[in-house]
């Protein structure tokens, strides 16, 4: 997901940095009182975006919705759903589906997942909370041995089929990567799911994206056992191929982010966190973890 690949890396804060805050203004109804009286919550996932978001036929799946529904179930209340399709950068995603609504007829969703909380952008914000961070995302190869003499570095890439999603840092990084010395290796795709599909066909040796997405769907795609689990890339000059993830509310609603951050936390030590990854064929990456 390319909002995501061009967050900077830093170790951000956990959920108990958040706490403690002002409460809201009585005129200003905190929007944990608002989801408490009709005892739901709505997340806001990304639409089209396995093996962590995805809708078919009105049925949700993925990590997120995992992670959504034991969330509102740590708040003894239900959990529902509203994708959205993102826009240029993540102020837009905020903006749009969290605090004030698209121009034309917008309504706003209650918690947005999977956002990215770089320490100084999570700084900057004054419309929204982000906190609640959950795991560490980071660019990672992944490739076929059999297709391969050896692999050590980028360099054994040369002269193989590498596939990437369209667009995003792998493709940037990997066109650029010493002056173009792989770039003939780049096979680009509209997703990442059709990278995936071709690179567990046979059809590539090896693919790259985020480590979590990768092996999310290199698992709903079957790849073959023998494949190897995306190994975390070191990527060289401005590029920052790693970032942590967390949840966003309102910047109004302190009461709704403690009750979440207090729930996630409780949610990561006794495991099932990590148990939600497990489920989609993906390793849990606790954040501050490199």
């Amino acid at each position: 997901m390319k909002a995501f690949n061009q967050l900077a890396a830093g170790l951000a804060l956990l959920a108990a940095s958040t706490i403690g805050l002002a409460q809201a203004d009585d005129d200003n109804p905190d929007s944990f009182d608002l989801v408490q009286k009709k005892g739901s919550i709505e997340f806001i996932v990304y639409r089209d975006f396995p093996p962590y978001s995805n809708e078919t036929g009105g049925v949700f799946t993925g990590v997120d919705i995992d992670m959504g529904r034991a969330l509102a179930a740590a708040l003894g209340m239900k959990a529902s759903f509203r994708t959205f399709i993102p826009g240029d950068d993540l102020d837009d995603d905020l903006r749009n589906q969290l605090w004030r609504g698209t121009i034309v007829g917008g309504s706003v969703g209650d918690v947005m997942l999977h956002v990215g909380a770089d320490p100084q952008y999570v700084a900057r914000q004054d419309k929204v909370s982000i906190f609640g961070v959950y795991y560490r995302e980071a660019i990672a190869v992944s490739f076929d041995p059999q297709r391969f003499g050896s692999y050590t570095t980028l360099d054994d890439l040369e002269g193989h089929k590498v596939g990437v999603e369209l667009g995003t840092l792998a493709d940037q990084y990997l066109t650029n990567y010493h002056g173009g010395a792989i770039a003939k290796a780049v096979q680009r795709f509209p997703t990442l799911n059709e990278a995936a599909k071709a690179y567990c066909e046979g059809k590539l040796d090896s693919a790259i994206a985020p480590k979590g997405e990768l092996q999310g769907l290199m698992h709903d795609n079957g790849c073959p056992e023998r494949y190897a689990v995306p190994q975390p890339l070191v990527l060289q000059g401005i590029y920052h191929g790693a970032w942590e993830l967390g949840i966003a509310v309102k910047k109004d609603s302190p009461k709704l982010r403690d009750a979440l951050a207090n729930a996630m936390a409780k949610l990561i030590e006794s495991g099932e966190i990590k148990a939600i990854y497990a489920r989609h064929g993906m390793d849990y990456n606790a954040p501050g973890l490199r």
